[in-house]
């Protein structure tokens, strides 16, 4: 009879639902930026150089990217032009590289995701682990659950510390301006180099070149949605794969 009531608790106890931690949490915000990294290479690449645009832009007829706003048909002379063009960006991927794993843990856990399902004296929130609890719990099936809403914290943030490192103003937009105005000079010199001295060739200036760059670059949220798929992101939500991910974790 004690060995019935006793095997009766155990069956009716509450399964514990453990929270996405330590490992959990790494190798998700690990995954989300693998996946990103192809997506943001198109985006910077289709800003640096016309020849090697993205099949993913469809809006990049209807206003939103112009196909003309790249640095090389803008600002760099095809004599000063680099094979690499994206290597302009150099600074913003190091400057990236740098903070995006703390920036997008921090914004998935505890941005919206709070981590425990338990208090520090063990007792679930309210609600817990139902995943529709006012307080999302940061568990496996709550992240799935609520994969949209992860989704688009991965597209924001990510968007979002790139489009602070591409800001006139910043310490990586000012690297990428001197690499740029270099190549535009380089350019200029060797294209004047080639014609008669009475010849009047027009040059692109330092100034425009500064103005051309600032517009250029203030294209990137809209390339970076473009590249994406527009607004349902259907180019960066990997949702069958990443939910497959996500429960591989207890």
């Amino acid at each position: 009879m004690v060995l019935t009531i006793h095997l009766l608790a155990f069956l009716i106890a509450p399964v514990a639902v453990l929270a996405c931690e330590g490992e959990c949490i790494i190798g998700i915000t690990n995954e989300f930026l693998n996946l990103y990294s192809s997506p943001i290479s198109n985006a910077l690449q289709n800003m640096a150089s016309l020849s090697n645009l993205s099949p993913y832009l469809p809006n990049i007829h209807n206003g939103d990217v112009h196909q003309a706003d790249q640095i090389d048909a803008k600002i760099v002379p095809p004599s000063g032009r680099r094979q690499d063009a994206i290597s302009y960006f150099t600074p913003v991927l190091t400057a990236y590289n740098k903070t995006a794993y703390t920036e997008l843990r921090d914004a998935i856990f505890p941005g919206y995701f709070h981590g425990k399902c338990q208090n520090a004296n063990g007792v679930d929130p309210p609600g817990c682990p139902n995943p529709d609890c006012a307080k999302v719990c940061g568990t496996p099936g709550s992240l799935v659950h609520f994969y949209d809403t992860l989704e688009m914290i991965v597209f924001n943030q990510t968007r979002g510390l790139l489009t602070d490192l591409t800001s006139p103003g910043s310490k990586t937009y000012k690297q990428v301006q001197a690499m740029v105005l270099a190549d535009a000079s380089k350019g200029e010199r060797r294209a004047l180099s080639k014609v008669p001295r009475s010849a009047k060739l027009p040059t692109r200036g330092t100034t425009k070149a500064r103005k051309n760059l600032q517009d250029i670059m203030k294209n990137f949220p809209a390339m970076m949605m473009n590249v994406c798929g527009g607004d349902d992101l259907s180019q960066c939500s990997w949702e069958t794969d990443m939910k497959r991910f996500i429960l591989q974790y207890p």
